[in-house]
């Protein structure tokens, strides 16, 4: 049986930027993506991962809290919009972060919430996501070795 191939880490963020930057476009509407690659040392793999996360976990929730309100709970519907900001300050979705934090706090003081803002941001962004960067082809690694022999 062959060994298996040699797998290569490294910490350098320059590797990250340019080993990685096939799947991210330099700029998307409504995100910092160079602050998130900061916020993650530069590495661009990573946050491809991340927001195809986001988009996957978090894009619904929109009609998520709209539902949670609807029922009377707006303490769960807060939480909710939590996560939702924390999320996207970590992918540098701002424009949704910031309309999150809108909402929550409007939940949060009892205030009438409109869900509109929070909704078109969390939607234009989950669209970004999956238009420029779910699509982006998978590429291996400068020195990547693949373990499937033709």
């Amino acid at each position: 049986m062959a060994a298996p191939p040699p797998q290569t880490t490294t910490s350098s963020p320059a590797a990250g930027r340019l080993g990685f930057a096939y799947a991210l476009p330099e700029s998307l509407p409504g995100f910092d993506i160079a602050a998130a690659q900061n916020r993650l040392g530069g590495n661009g793999r990573l946050l491809a991962d991340l927001l195809r996360a986001f988009a996957t976990e978090h894009g619904g929730s929109a009609t998520d809290v709209e539902g949670l309100l609807r029922e009377g709970k707006p303490a769960t519907a807060a939480a909710a919009l939590h996560r939702v900001k924390g999320a996207a300050r970590i992918v540098g979705a701002q424009a949704v972060a910031e309309a999150a934090q809108m909402l929550e706090d409007d939940v949060r003081h009892g205030r009438i919430a409109d869900i509109t803002v929070f909704a078109d941001a969390l939607s234009d962004a989950v669209h970004a996501i999956r238009r420029y960067v779910a699509a982006a082809p998978a590429a291996k690694p400068a020195g990547a070795v693949s373990a499937h022999k033709s």
